[in-house]
This record gives structure tokens, C-alpha cells and sequence, in this order.
């Protein structure tokens, strides 16, 4: 259902409390900061949520990141009453959130209590397989690559879902506030008693405003939910907060995939770039398509809200205009770039080629056969692999492993003779990567544009919020449920 009907249905609301519940909470983060700096980004998340701690009495474990001299300081100095403060690692982890589930299983965690964990340290891109995402945990020997988390100790936010499922069994309030990087995937946790939270969408970075925010803003008696709205409101930056209420859920359902390539901007340093990838990906077959279908899906929805904001509210809603201004002038821009591209050929980087080598050694014959797509085989360096496999060749003794080698120096000498071919058909792709790098500058300056949409959006998510809100108060909200 979309955003424009469901903003036409009413029902009624259902509120339960529990003024005797015990109330527990774990701050886990702080990872992934490098070995030689003295302090991590997230110190702030341990000032803010000790200061909201002096005045509000929770059971609360601390596991942070070791290693760095003000933030072991910081530990140290502060959460007094805290059960157990620990290094943020991948055996602390494992043990605090095993610890909960025990507490559960055994019903020393009752009915009604509240848990409460927050995460707040770099996230990673979600991999194959995984419902969540992985965050970093522990020191990172070089500086985060902060789309996968390369380089640093990391572990799956998928071990939560055993205790999401009992918290849902037994009756406990949980929420899960994930404040690190692509923290959208996180609401794949969410169900009747498991409120989550997330500082941004699944494609997008965070930034600590988020967490400050939202920590200087708990207070006693006031929900999740507003909390979050307050919070979402007040941040400024590129991100894209997400919630795991009705709500919320129907506002990420139907806006947020459309929106997602005009929040991304360039940056120079490819840790932390998104729109580069993006990029080469619309230009490739397919992605122009796929582009314009996205954008005008993006339009319709926008268009319906102001039709039934026309025919249904008292004030108008200029945001919708805006947005929509804001976002067509970004396309264009982006779309001047990608026709670019698609001028150089890179349109056909998604091609596959599939090649089959054969060796043959004394009675013995090996055969191998893989795909390759033309980017691949454009950034593969033939002769490099060629010489290795050779020489190792040369001191096998094995048939079979002769037989192995060759037929890997036979495909790989048929990928160079197709690469050879490719750049003869489109000299362009040769250096694609020398000139994207060249040509790229066009976009620099693209975050201010794409932050002026986001504070549109941000104006926008709250006015359509609200009356979402009115519309479903009948449906389980475990957000507005958990009460500080």
C-alpha cells in the first residue's frame, strides 16, 4: 500500500505500560578507530549517555573500544554504577549479548521489563546472506574502509536475532539503537516487542549528530518514538534516519529506495565515496532504465502525497515542491556525467565473457572454465598472472598439478587476447578508471546539494509521520511502547 492511501485509513490506540518493569541497557561501539589515535569519533555517545545515567537509573554494562588513552580515560572516569565496563571485542560482545538471553531464558528478566542496546561504532554495507549488516569491533590496523569495514575486526548483527525472538517469546521490551553506518539494515530485527532504530538507511553513511542528539534528548517518560522524531528533525546532515514503527517502516518502504541516489555525494577519498560506484553502475546496461524507472516512481509518490495533501489537509505542504526541484536538478547533473560515461563504452563493462582452459600432463588432464564480466577482465593484469602460474609450474612435480597450472595459463592467455580485443573495439576503456578519476571533479560540491535534499526530506518525513501516525494507532508499536 502506499504512502498516499495508507494516509487515508483511521483506527484506535492501545497503550500498555508497566511502572514495576526493571530496566537494563549495554552501549557496545567505539570500533574500528585506528591503533595511533589517542581518542575514537563515538567519545561523545559515552559523555552524552553518562550525563542522561546521573539522573535515570538503568543496569547498565559498558563495552567500548580499548586501546585508545582519552577514551580508556573517559571509561574510567565515568559510569560508576555500570555492572561491567569492558574493551569492545568480539568475546565481550558475544558474552554480553549471551548474558541477556540467559537472563531471559531464566525469568530474572520478567514480562514487561525493558532492554535496551546501543550500538554506536562504523558499520559495513550488508554481505550476501546476512539479514543485518556487520559492524567493527576492536582497533583497525589502518584507517576503516567505511563501506565494507576492510581491515577491521567485525562481527554480524545477525547474532541478535536469537534474542529479538525471545524477547518477543517472553514478553521483554527490547530496542536496539543502531547508530553505526548503514544501521538501516538493523530493522530486519524489529517484531511486536523489538523496537529498532537505526542513524541511517542501509545504502547510506551516519554521522555521530545523530547519537548526540538523540542521547541529549532522552528523557524520563518520553517514548522511543519521539525521541526519534525529535532527533530526526534537529540533525543536519546527509544521513537517513529510520525507524521501526508502522509508520516509519511504510516511509522507508516507499520513499527511501527511490530517493537513495540523491542522497549520495562525491568525496575524494574512496573510503568514504559512494557516488562513484553509483555511477558506473547507472551507466552499465540496464542501470539507465532502472534509473529512470526509480526516478519516476519517486515522482508518482510524490505527486500523490500532494494530491491528497490537497484534498485532505489544512495547510499546505511546500516541501513536496522543493524536493522535487531539488532532486531534478541533482538528476540532471548526474545524468550528464553517466552519458558520459556510456560515451567511453562503459555501458558494456557488464558483459560477460566465459572462457575454458585445458592442460594436459603424462595421462592426466585438467579443465577449467570461468566468467568473467569485461570489467573484470579489463582490470585483470594477464601477463603478471601468466608469469606467476608459469614458474610455479616449473617446480611442480604432480602431473595433475601440471595439468592444473596449464590450464589456468591457457584461460588466462585467451582473457588477454579478449582483453586485447575489448580495447580494440573501445580504446576509450583502457584508461576508464585514469579518466573518471580526471573527469569526476565535475562533481565535487555535490554534498551541499545533496544535503539541501535531505533537509527537505527531513521536513517532509515529519509531516507525513505524524499523519501516518493518526491514521495507524491500532498497529503494535513497540517504539512508542518503551518508555524512558
Amino acid at each position: 500500500m502506499k504512502l498516499s492511501q495508507i494516509l487515508t485509513l483511521t483506527s484506535a490506540l492501545i497503550i500498555s505500560s508497566n511502572a514495576s518493569a526493571t530496566r537494563s541497557m549495554a552501549l557496545l561501539g567505539g570500533g574500528g578507530e585506528p591503533k595511533n589515535v589517542n581518542k575514537t569519533i563515538f567519545d561523545g555517545t559515552l559523555n552524552g549517555l553518562d550525563g542522561y545515567l546521573q539522573g535515570n537509573k538503568w543496569a547498565t554494562q559498558i563495552s567500548f573500544n580499548g586501546g585508545h588513552s582519552e577514551t580508556e580515560a573517559i571509561m574510567s572516569m565515568k559510569f560508576n554504577d555500570a555492572q561491567n565496563k569492558s574493551s569492545f571485542t568480539p568475546g565481550n560482545y558475544n558474552a554480553i549479548i549471551k548474558y541477556y538471553e540467559n537472563q531471559i531464558k531464566s525469568g530474572k528478566m520478567k514480562s514487561g521489563d525493558q532492554l535496551m542496546l546501543m550500538i554506536d561504532t562504523h558499520g559495513a554495507v550488508q554481505s550476501v546472506n546476512e539479514s543485518t549488516h556487520q559492524i567493527a569491533v576492536g582497533q583497525a590496523a589502518n584507517p576503516t574502509d567505511l563501506n565494507d569495514l576492510k581491515g577491521t575486526s567485525v562481527i554480524s548483527l545477525d547474532t541478535l536475532k536469537n534474542l529479538s525472538d525471545l524477547a518477543k517469546q517472553n514478553g521483554i521490551k527490547l530496542a536496539i539503537l543502531d547508530f553505526s553506518c548503514h544501521s538501516g539494515n538493523s530493522l530486519s530485527l524489529a517484531n511486536s516487542n523489538t523496537c529498532v532504530i537505526s542513524s541511517t538507511g542501509p545504502n547510506h553513511f551516519g554521522y555521530n549528530t545523530f547519537s548526540d542528539n538523540f542521547i541529549s534528548k532522552m528523557k524520563a517518560g518520553k517514548s522511543l518514538e519521539d525521541v526519534f522524531l525529535d532527533t530526526r528533525k534537529a540533525v543536519d546532515d546527509n544521513s537517513y534516519p529510520m525507524i521501526s514503527t508502522p509508520a516509519g517502516m511504510a516511509i522507508n518502504s516507499d520513499l527511501y529506495p527511490d530517493l537513495t541516489p540523491y542522497l549520495y555525494y562525491y568525496e575524494k577519498n574512496p573510503n568514504e565515496d559512494k557516488m562513484t560506484n553509483y555511477l558506473l553502475q547507472a551507466a552499465t546496461k540496464g542501470g539507465v532504465c532502472a534509473r529512470e524507472n526509480q526516478y519516476a516512481d519517486l515522482l508518482k509518490q510524490l505527486d500523490g502525497l500532494r494530491a491528497v495533501n490537497a484534498l485532505n489537509m489544512e495547510n499546505s505542504w511546500p516541501e513536496i515542491a522543493r524536493l522535487k526541484a531539488l532532486i531534478g536538478d541533482y538528476k540532471n547533473k548526474q545524468d550528464e556525467y553517466i552519458k558520459q560515461l556510456r560515451g567511453w563504452g562503459v555501458q558494456e563493462l557488464t558483459r560477460v565473457e566465459q572462457f575454458q582452459g585445458s592442460g594436459t600432463s603424462g595421462n592426466k588432464t585438467e579443465k577449467m572454465n570461468q566468467k568473467y564480466t569485461w570489467k573484470e577482465i579489463l582490470e585483470t593484469d594477464y601477463d603478471t598472472i601468466i608469469f606467476n602460474v608459469t614458474s610455479a609450474k616449473k617446480s611442480a612435480k604432480d602431473p595433475m598439478t601440471i595439468a592444473m597450472f596449464q590450464a589456468s595459463i591457457d584461460m588466462h592467455k585467451k582473457g588477454k587476447a579478449k582483453q586485447q580485443e575489448i580495447i580494440s573495439q573501445y580504446p576509450s576503456l583502457k584508461d576508464y578508471k585514469q579518466k573518471f578519476t580526471e573527469q569526476i571533479k565535475a562533481m565535487d560540491g555535490t554534498y551541499q546539494t545533496a544535503n539541501q535534499i535531505a533537509l527537505e526530506e527531513r521536513k517532509l518525513y515529519d509531516k507525513i509521520y505524524k499523519n501516518l501516525r493518526t491514521e495507524k494507532k491500532s498497529a503494535t508499536n513497540p517504539c512508542k511502547d518503551f518508555l524512558l
